[in-house]
């Protein structure tokens, strides 16, 4: 290799490295762009289908490029990076074109990115974390009529659900209805909650303006609600009469001590 190729060689690596040191991954565009050989805006129009194919608004010949392409490659071998395969699709959901010929070897080539052995282990992790662990339990405060999918009761609006592997179940179905609904904790009961390890079930509601689940509050089951309101509050717990009397619906508990 001769002192100009070394030269431009070094180009490859330092443009890699600080992609790699910014993202934790590296792309070949990212390395045209860390070399200059590449504007952020020619980028845009290639996305937008403006520009055929990205090649043609690099700067330097096809076999300049082939030699940046194959010392990034050498790069990202050497770093222990984990290749992973990227699509590139534009607005018009069109596949994006690099290369004139559109070659397949070339393309992918392209395509490909070079990851982080630290970000690659994270992202395997969170997968497999989602895999194998349970997913969370929510208990969803109606915004219409509704219907449990177990008993086929009709419930009204502002009803709890208990949604769980996609069946919709109203507190008695779930074996809820001896809970209590918190509209709000406070950092004592919080506390107490995490120290005990204790089980809760979030409430939420879709609201229309946000086009999103909101959190309004938790159920709590009995025992665990006694015990913190005696613990905080120093005072024994007494049920009112009609405390669990509708098993259809949920009571809102507001006492000093939570």
């Amino acid at each position: 290799m001769h002192d100009n190729q070394k030269r431009l060689q070094q180009r490859v690596f330092q443009a890699s490295e600080e992609a790699l040191l910014q993202q934790n991954y590296v792309s070949p565009i990212d390395v045209f762009l860390g070399m200059k050989l590449l504007k952020p805006e020619q980028v845009l129009d290639w996305k937008k289908g403006k520009i055929p194919y990205l090649e043609r608004v690099i700067l330097g010949n096809l076999n300049k490029i082939s030699f940046y392409m194959k010392c990034f490659r050498a790069w990202a071998k050497e770093k222990g990076l984990k290749p992973k395969f990227t699509g590139y699709i534009s607005k018009s959901k069109q596949e994006l074109r690099f290369s004139k010929s559109g070659h397949p070897q070339i393309e992918q080539s392209y395509r490909t990115h070079y990851i982080s052995p630290i970000l690659f282990e994270i992202k395997e992790q969170k997968i497999q974390d989602k895999l194998h662990n349970p997913p969370e339990q929510v208990v969803i405060q109606t915004t219409i009529d509704s219907q449990c999918t177990a008993c086929e009761k009709k419930l009204p609006v502002k009803s709890y659900l208990f949604t769980e592997g996609g069946k919709a179940l109203c507190l008695p179905c779930a074996n809820l209805q001896t809970w209590a609904f918190l509209s709000s904790i406070n950092r004592r009961l919080a506390r107490f909650l995490k120290r005990e390890n204790a089980k809760f079930i979030p409430v939420k509601k879709f609201t229309r303006s946000d086009k999103r689940y909101q959190r309004q509050g938790i159920l709590l089951d009995r025992e665990t609600l006694k015990k913190a309101y005696q613990e905080l509050s120093g005072e024994d717990f007494e049920e009112e009469t009609d405390f669990w009397k509708d098993p259809t619906k949920v009571v809102e508990i507001r006492r000093e001590g939570l």
